[in-house]
C-alpha cells in the first residue's frame, strides 16, 4: 500500500536527551482506524504529560513506515517499551509483521536485554491472551489507564529487561506469560470522573472525506461511559467491562469545554457501549447544540430512543440512526438477554421517520446459538415492516456469530461455514425484494478465523507465526497445513469446548 503524506495538529515531540523512557504506541491496522480509537489519544496524551516519557505512534498502514513513528520517524526498535492495542483478532498478523520488519525478534523468548519490552492490551487479549503468548512479553488485562504508568515505572526502576518484567508481573491486571502468577485479576476503573480524559487530541490536517480522516471526521472523542448494564450473552463488552460506569453530566461538560478549546474542531463524537443509558443524554446533546457543536452518536438501544433525542441529534448534524436488534425474533432476543421487543424497534423506526432522518442501519447476527430457519426469515419480515414505515435508505448489516472467550456463549460452537453461507443467501434473497434495503455481510471465513483465535490456546502461536509470513486468508490455510493443527475446526469442535478452558485464570 502506498505511503500517504500527513500533517497533524496537537502532536507532541520531545528531545529524547531530556527523557528516560521511550515508548512506541502501535495500532496494528490503518491510520484511519487507529486515530478513530479513543485509546490512541488516551495513552498518547496521558504518557506524554510526564516529562520523563516520550510516546510516539506507529501504524501498520498509510503512514511513512510501520516501523517509523509518525512524529519523528523514530525506529520502532529504539523504544524501551512497545505497546500494541488489539481490538480485532486478525490484526495479530500485523503485530508479528511489524516486529519482524523492525528486526525485533517476534518470538518473546528470543529477545535479548537490549530489545524493547513488548506489551499488549485491548478487548481481544482482555478476554483471552493465550493465543498471543508466543509473541508478547506482558499483557494488560482490563483497563490500562493507570497500570500503563506503573509499567513505565517498572522500566525506569529496573536494571535489566528481566527485572522489569518481574516487577510488571506484580501489578494487578498484568499477565507476564514467562512468570506464571495466576489467577490474574482484570483491571477495572471504578470512578470515571477521577480518570484522566484526553482533551488535546490529535487531528489530521486532511480534506473532508480523505483516506486519512478518522471515521467520525474531525471530531473530539468524548468517552461517556464504559461497560454495559444489559450483558447480552454473546457480547464481549458486556462481560469483560462490567460494571456499567458513566461519567457525570458536569464532568462531560468540563471535558467538552476544555477539549474544544484545545482541539481545533466543532464536532463531538460520543463513545459509549450504551449511550442512551446516560440519564442526561438529551440535556448533553442540547448543551452541545447551544454551543454550535455538531454531534456524532454511536448505536442506540431502540427502547432508549425518544422523538426529542432524535430531533436534537439531527439538529446536531447526525443523519443515520444505528440500532442493533441482533436478530429478527423476540424469542431469540430473549434467549440472548437482549430484552428488546419488535414493538420497541418499530417504534424507534417510526420516530426516525417522523423526525425525517435520512437513513437507518440495523445490526444482526447470523448463526446464533438456538437459532432456527424461522429466525432468519424473521430478519426479512422485520426489514419489510421497517421499509413500510421508514422512507429513507435502510442498511442491514448481518455478520456471523463469533463465540468469544469469557462470555456466556464461550462454550457454544460456531456453525460450519457452509451453513452460515446458506443462511446469508436465504437472508439476501429475502431482502433483495424489499425496496431501499441493502445487505452487508462479513465473509464467513473471516468469522471462522476470529472465532478460532478467540477460543484458542497458546498452540495458536505457531499458526499465527506462519500465517503472518504469508498474509491474507490463504496464509491461515497454509499455516494449518504446515503445522498440522486443526485451526479452522476449533470454533465448531463441540467436544473440545466441553473441557477446561485456557483463559479461566483470568478473574
Amino acid at each position: 500500500m502506498g505511503k500517504l503524506s500527513l500533517t497533524e495538529i496537537n502532536t507532541v515531540v520531545k528531545d529524547i536527551r531530556d527523557v528516560d523512557v521511550l515508548i512506541g504506541y502501535c495500532y496494528p491496522s490503518t491510520y484511519r482506524a487507529g486515530m478513530t480509537s479513543l485509546a490512541t489519544h488516551l495513552f498518547y496524551s496521558s504518557l506524554n504529560r510526564r516529562k520523563n516519557i516520550s510516546c510516539e505512534r506507529y501504524f501498520r498502514y498509510d503512514t511513512y513506515s510501520p516501523i517509523r513513528s509518525v512524529e519523528t520517524k523514530r525506529h520502532l526498535k529504539d523504544n524501551h517499551l512497545i505497546g500494541f492495542s488489539l481490538s480485532f483478532e486478525e490484526d495479530i498478523l500485523h503485530v508479528v509483521q511489524m516486529l519482524s520488519e523492525a528486526n525485533i525478534p517476534h518470538i518473546a523468548a528470543n529477545r535479548m536485554n537490549e530489545d524493547p519490552i513488548v506489551i499488549m492490551g485491548g478487548p481481544v487479549v482482555s478476554a483471552n491472551p493465550c493465543p498471543y503468548e508466543l509473541f508478547i512479553d506482558a499483557f494488560v488485562i482490563g483497563e490500562g489507564d493507570l497500570v500503563f504508568h506503573s509499567i513505565a515505572d517498572c522500566i525506569l526502576n529496573s536494571e535489566s529487561r528481566q527485572d522489569a518484567l518481574g516487577k510488571m508481573a506484580e501489578l494487578q491486571g498484568v499477565y507476564v506469560p514467562s512468570i506464571k502468577k495466576q489467577p490474574i485479576k482484570r483491571q477495572i476503573m471504578q470512578n470515571l470522573d477521577e480518570l484522566f480524559h484526553p482533551t488535546k487530541q490529535i487531528i489530521p490536517d486532511v480534506p473532508e472525506g480523505a483516506k486519512l480522516e478518522p471515521v467520525f471526521g474531525k471530531a473530539l472523542l468524548v468517552e461517556v461511559g464504559r461497560g454495559c448494564g444489559h450483558s447480552c450473552k454473546f457480547c464481549l463488552v458486556g462481560h469483560i467491562c462490567r460494571p456499567r460506569r458513566l461519567r457525570s453530566f458536569e464532568k462531560l461538560k468540563e471535558i467538552i469545554t476544555k477539549g474544544i478549546n484545545e482541539t481545533p474542531v466543532r464536532k463531538v463524537a460520543f463513545i459509549a457501549p450504551t449511550l442512551g443509558d446516560l440519564p442526561e443524554f438529551e440535556q448533553l446533546v442540547e448543551w452541545c447544540i447551544e454551543r454550535d457543536l455538531e454531534i456524532s452518536a454511536p448505536s442506540l438501544r431502540a427502547d432508549s430512543i425518544s422523538r426529542k433525542s432524535l430531533d436534537l441529534l439531527m439538529q446536531g448534524g447526525q443523519r443515520t440512526l444505528t440500532i442493533a436488534p441482533e436478530t429478527g425474533s423476540s424469542r431469540l432476543r430473549n434467549i440472548l438477554g437482549k430484552g428488546l421487543t419488535d414493538e420497541a424497534i418499530l417504534k424507534a423506526v417510526k420516530l426516525a421517520a417522523d423526525a425525517k432522518w435520512y437513513s437507518i442501519k440495523l445490526y444482526f447476527i447470523i448463526g446464533l446459538p438456538y437459532e432456527d430457519e424461522k429466525d432468519i426469515l424473521a430478519i426479512t419480515n422485520l426489514s419489510k415492516q421497517i421499509a413500510e414505515i421508514f422512507p429513507g435508505k435502510i442498511t442491514i448489516s448481518a455478520n456471523p456469530f463469533v463465540p468469544k472467550a469469557n462470555t456466556r456463549f464461550e462454550r457454544n460452537a460456531q456453525s460450519p461455514i457452509y451453513i452460515i453461507r446458506e443462511k446469508i443467501r436465504t437472508l439476501e434473497q429475502g431482502i433483495n425484494n424489499i425496496p431501499r434495503v441493502t445487505v452487508e455481510t462479513l465473509d464467513p471465513r473471516h468469522a471462522r478465523i476470529q472465532a478460532s483465535l478467540s477460543l484458542g490456546d497458546k498452540k495458536m502461536g505457531e499458526i499465527i507465526k506462519i500465517a503472518a509470513s504469508y498474509g491474507g486468508l490463504g496464509g491461515w490455510r497454509r499455516a494449518e497445513k504446515e503445522t498440522g493443527l486443526p485451526f479452522f475446526a476449533i470454533a465448531n469442535n463441540r467436544e473440545r469446548l466441553k473441557g477446561p478452558l485456557p483463559w479461566k485464570f483470568i478473574q
